[in-house]
């Protein structure tokens, strides 16, 4: 959600998300650069270097490898996916009308699959 216009509605979907009983993806971010902020470039790698950065600092010392993470990405210019399978070995799903639950779920089931 790194371009959004509006952060409070990505906050409210990621509440909306239960991954089980009185657990939602809200609650399982422990860092999160949603809107326009952090360093930001036409590459995703960049963002997901910062993040990485970002979460060591927060997490004694500790770090998501890149091959730990999943991305869903709804642009449509440019394969962000893709860049970061290649570069960083992200885990990603192109989701061009935005996120669905069965693409949600696709992302989940690739992920499982590659972890």
């Amino acid at each position: 959600a790194s371009s959004s216009l509006e952060p409070s509605y990505s906050w409210l979907c990621l509440k909306g998300i239960d991954v089980l009983p009185d657990l939602t993806m809200a609650d399982m971010i422990s860092h999160a650069q949603i809107g326009r902020e952090g360093v930001l470039t036409s590459r995703k790698t960049t963002h997901f270097c910062e993040l990485q950065k970002a979460t060591r600092k927060g997490n004694g010392g500790c770090y998501v490898p890149y091959t730990e993470m999943l991305f869903f990405d709804d642009c449509n210019w440019s394969d962000h996916v893709g860049d970061l399978e290649s570069a960083l070995g992200v885990t990603g799903v192109r989701t061009p009308n935005g996120l669905t639950m069965e693409e949600f779920h696709a992302g989940l089931e690739l992920y499982s699959r590659r972890t």
